[in-house]
C-alpha cells in the first residue's frame, strides 16, 4: 500500500507544473498527516514550497537548462482558491493582461472579496486589496479584467490605439457589452460602447 506521501509525490510527477495546495491532499489523511508528508518531501527535494501552503515540481525545460516555475498570477489564482476568494486583476496588473502593457510587473496587484494580504514570490510581490464592489462577483473574470484595465487607464487616457487593444481582449469576453454594464460608470459604458462596435465591424 502506497503511503501518502507517496501518492502526493506520483500526483505531482504526473502534473509537472502545476501548484498544489495543502487543501488538495485532506482527502489522503488527517491535516498534520498531510503536512508532515508535504514537509518531509520538500525536505528530501522531491517537491517544491512555493510558499506556505503552497507546493509544485517543477518541470525542467531541456532548452533552458533549468526548471521552470510557475507564473506569479497562477499562483495567485491558487492563492484565491485556496482561501475560496473571487480576484481581479487591478492596476498594471489589468493592464498587463489586457495587451496593453507589455512590462513584466514586479508587483501583482488583485482586487478581491477576501482579505488584504501580501505574499512575495520569487522576488516578485502579490498584493490583495479587499473591495466592496461587487464588480468582481457579478461579472465573468474577463469582464472583471477588462473594467479594470479601463479603470487603470483613467477616463481621459483612452484612444483608438487603446480601444483596439481592449477590443482583441474583449472577444474572450461573455457578457453583452450594451446590456450587461448598465451599473458601471457612464463613461466606461461609452468605452465598452466603442469596444463593441469595433468588434462587430
Amino acid at each position: 500500500m502506497m503511503t501518502i506521501a507517496n501518492q502526493i509525490e506520483e500526483n505531482m510527477t504526473e502534473n509537472l507544473g502545476k501548484i498544489f495546495s495543502i487543501h488538495d491532499f485532506y482527502h489522503l489523511g488527517t491535516k498534520n498527516t498531510v503536512k508532515s508528508a508535504l514537509y518531509r518531501l520538500h525536505e528530501e527535494k522531491k517537491i517544491v514550497r512555493l510558499m506556505d501552503g503552497l507546493y509544485t515540481k517543477p518541470k525542467y525545460s531541456q532548452v533552458l537548462k533549468e526548471y521552470i516555475y510557475p507564473d506569479a498570477s497562477v499562483v495567485a489564482d491558487k492563492l484565491a482558491e485556496k482561501f475560496s476568494w473571487t480576484i481581479a486583476p487591478a492596476g498594471e496588473t489589468a493592464l498587463n493582461y489586457t495587451g496593453l502593457s507589455t512590462q513584466v510587473p514586479n508587483e501583482y496587484i488583485y482586487i478581491t472579496d477576501g482579505a488584504y494580504r501580501e505574499y512575495m514570490y520569487r522576488g516578485k510581490k502579490i498584493v490583495f486589496k479587499r473591495t466592496t464592489n461587487r464588480h468582481i462577483t457579478t461579472y465573468s473574470k474577463e469582464l472583471s479584467i477588462l473594467i479594470q484595465a479601463i479603470k487603470a487607464l483613467g477616463k481621459n487616457k483612452i484612444g483608438d490605439n487603446e480601444i483596439q487593444k481592449l477590443a482583441i481582449f474583449a472577444k474572450y469576453v461573455k457578457e453583452d457589452l450594451k446590456k450587461d454594464v448598465v451599473k458601471i460608470p457612464f463613461w466606461m459604458q461609452e468605452i465598452f460602447t466603442k469596444i463593441q462596435e469595433l468588434n462587430y465591424e
